[in-house]
């Protein structure tokens, strides 16, 4: 379950990167795709800032999940929970992965870095979730 810790770190840096924007009111991600202006009319005042908080949330909501899967369950459902949740990080970033790389490939736009640090991240989501669905359960019911 090392490669958890990996996964954790990787996601810390999302994390870091999206508190960093939040606090120049930016949008965008570190290597991501460039962001025109007109991307921020959407957007009121400090709303630009507050987006990014969450998603500065969301990541540390991911490092909550992985660190979850170090928990040895007793209840099926909550380590069915914990693994259903795992999958679903690694086909976020899975889908960030494509979405960036084939942007990146198919425009002008830019994104590839970020692109390559999703599918690293979904490298180290996949390996984690695998990690624990192969560890043998403790269950009682």
């Amino acid at each position: 379950m090392r490669i958890g810790y990996a996964a954790m770190g990787w996601t810390g840096l999302y994390v870091v990167s999206k508190v960093y924007f939040a606090l120049e009111g930016r949008l965008g991600v570190t290597g991501g795709p460039r962001v025109s202006p007109e991307s921020y009319q959407a957007y009121g005042p400090g709303e630009v800032a507050l987006a990014q908080w969450a998603n500065a949330g969301s990541g540390l909501l991911v490092i909550g999940i992985v660190l979850a899967a170090r928990v040895r369950f007793r209840r099926r459902w909550a380590r069915l929970g914990v693994l259903v949740l795992l999958w679903l990080c690694t086909a976020m970033a899975a889908a960030g992965a494509v979405g960036m790389l084939g942007g990146a490939l198919l425009t002008d736009r830019g994104g590839a870095v970020f692109g390559g640090y999703c599918a690293v991240w979904t490298v180290l989501l996949f390996l984690t979730a695998r990690d624990v669905q192969r560890r043998p359960a403790t269950v009682t019911a």
